[in-house]
């Protein structure tokens, strides 16, 4: 992929509705090259569907990065089935030898042990860690997901109306819903912006970002934290490898950084490790290599059973 896909993915991913014009205007490209690379994406697999996701505010949870370390003898692909059959793993993947990392889901202090001790009694599994974490995304739109929790809010009957129609097709067109709800279009037109600057619900699609071929690089970057903070070191390597740049986190209870980069380039990964080591204050940096191959694919969301709870009680 080259900038301009990543960028497109993460504008489809903060707002599937986000219109071709919209998006060729913003990126002075054609509506034609805008159509056609966001086909391309679709055939290709990296945009697998677009979705309605409730906002994490609405849903009361918390995402956190978890990092398992294995004894090394384990099957893989077992592991990774067993670890995404928990009800708060939202993904996981291989990210080297013996360490597994993703993230999750949780309500509150009792679903996060829950959480821990269900992970630490895996066969083969010697260590679990689990960080609270931002996420720092250069090309996510405002009204992103990556960006905030969002808030809770009580939908109207009309808005669930109109998000019934989006469960089905999130990029429905406004007179096709003013169809299905026999609403104005006028009328469907404002209770979309409503849903999405309400901050209740993400128009969003969900994407395997490396169905291209890129491999993804993770450089888990610890630093002085007296001396340095994350913004510091996120800006640096977004500065230095912005064509390669795909989102950094930050964990919250340690001073480390988690970069990752997408290259069709494997022979970088030591020289880029080379460069970030000479930053002032950085510790020291881990970098991992993951192809395609050691992605779980394991994808939950809590969303569905929720916003079919709430168009029973709305008796839709």
């Amino acid at each position: 992929m080259d900038p301009l896909d990543k960028a497109l993915l993460w504008e489809l991913f903060g707002n599937a509705r986000v219109s071709f014009q919209d998006l060729a205007k913003k990126y002075q490209q054609s509506f034609n090259t805008i159509k056609n690379r966001v086909n391309k994406l679709e055939k290709a697999g990296v945009i697998q569907e677009y979705t309605i996701e409730l906002s994490m505010a609405m849903l009361d949870l918390e995402e956190l990065n978890v990092v398992i370390t294995t004894e090394g003898s384990e099957n893989m692909n077992t592991l990774l089935e067993q670890i995404g059959s928990h009800r708060q793993v939202r993904y996981f993947y291989r990210s080297g030898t013996n360490r597994y990392a993703g993230s999750a889901f949780v309500t509150g202090t009792a679903d996060f042990f829950e959480l821990k001790r269900n992970l630490e009694s895996l066969e083969s599994v010697l260590k679990v860690e689990i960080h609270p974490i931002t996420v720092f995304v250069p090309d996510a739109p405002p009204e992103s997901k990556v960006r905030s929790p969002g808030r809770k809010v009580t939908f109207s009957h009309n808005q669930l109306r109109v998000l019934r129609c989006l469960n089905d097709d999130v990029r429905m067109s406004i007179s096709d819903i003013a169809r299905y709800t026999d609403l104005t279009p006028r009328r469907v037109s404002k209770i979309l912006k409503e849903l999405r600057e309400g901050g209740g619900v993400h128009f969003t699609m969900r994407m395997n970002y490396l169905a291209l071929g890129d491999v993804e690089l993770e450089y888990i970057i610890r630093y002085d934290d007296r001396k340095t903070s994350p913004k510091e070191i996120i800006e640096w390597a977004y500065n230095q490898y912005a064509q390669d740049f795909w989102h950094a986190v930050t964990l919250l209870d340690e001073p480390t950084v988690v970069v990752t980069l997408l290259t069709n380039d494997v022979t970088r990964i030591k020289e880029i490790t080379g460069r970030i080591r000479e930053i002032p204050f950085v510790k020291s940096v881990t970098d991992y290599l993951i192809p395609q191959q050691h992605r779980g694919g394991h994808y939950k969301d809590p969303t569905q059973h929720r916003l079919d709870e709430l168009f029973k009680e709305a008796g839709l």
